[in-house]
């Protein structure tokens, strides 16, 4: 769950882009890490994507900051803040970027979690498995 709250050193955050949410670790209001294209209406492109750090106002792009609240069974395994902020910046510069199985997403929960899931791209396969079951 992600609500509009001030973030916190090693929280993991989102801004709503419309057909998706973008994620990443926020450090303070001038080093947010996430997994990104800095090519302006590129940012899911492959061939650009990397980890990267930015400020924060580049990270928005004028969206809404939501930070995620954690529930007691996944407070059981998230990392501490500092493990999760090492980590990320342990990846600077990592590429592979996919859409579907290394994304933003991925990349936050594994800072947090040391497992990189995505929720959008499970509820969107969830969506397709129901229509093509049929």
């Amino acid at each position: 769950m992600y609500e509009k709250i001030k973030p916190s050193y090693g929280c993991q955050i989102r801004v709503n882009r419309g057909l998706y949410s973008h994620h990443g670790i926020y450090v303070d209001d001038e080093h947010v890490i996430h997994f990104a294209s800095l090519v302006p209406g590129h940012e899911t492109d492959p061939d650009t994507a990397e980890v990267v750090v930015t400020d924060l106002k580049t990270f928005l792009k004028d969206g809404e900051l939501e930070v995620r609240t954690y529930t007691d069974e996944e407070k059981d395994k998230l990392r501490s803040p500092q493990e999760i902020v090492n980590y990320a910046y342990a990846n600077l510069g990592r590429k592979g970027y996919n859409i579907i199985t290394n994304n933003c997403e991925h990349f936050s929960n594994e800072c947090a979690f040391g497992e990189a899931v995505s929720q959008q791209v499970n509820n969107v396969m969830d969506v397709l498995s129901k229509i093509f079951s049929r």
